[in-house]
């Protein structure tokens, strides 16, 4: 197990805050931790603002969770991830990994998770 970063922490401790519906922020966290060998980085967030909308109301309104893998084992990852009650799960293609990564060489595949 990878010793988790700070800025990496503080991406948990919002995605424990934001639990809702199915998403168990508890449960995906502590998964991902246990198995940090298989992931790169984690961020969870939506495509919009309305996390800024809501902040006010003490309220972190995220849906989409993203991982960065190590291309090691993405399988054992997604399989993974199938037990946390996702509405989506699939891999974002090349072209659109890198462009949401602000590269042209992702240096891992990048797994989007959406609960609704």
């Amino acid at each position: 197990m990878k010793k988790i970063n700070k800025v990496q922490q503080l991406q948990f401790d919002l995605m424990k805050y934001a639990t809702f519906n199915n998403f168990d922020g508890e449960k995906v966290v502590n998964d991902l931790i246990k198995h940090s060998n298989l992931w790169k980085g984690c961020i969870m967030g939506r495509p919009d603002l309305i996390q800024l909308r809501d902040i006010e109301d003490e309220e972190w309104n995220v849906d989409e969770l993203y991982i960065l893998t190590t291309k090691v084992n993405d399988k054992k990852l997604e399989s993974l991830a199938k037990k946390w009650d996702a509405d989506e799960i699939d891999y974002l293609d090349f072209i659109e990994a890198g462009r949401k990564l602000g590269t042209s060489d992702p240096e891992g595949n990048l797994l989007r998770i959406w609960w609704d």
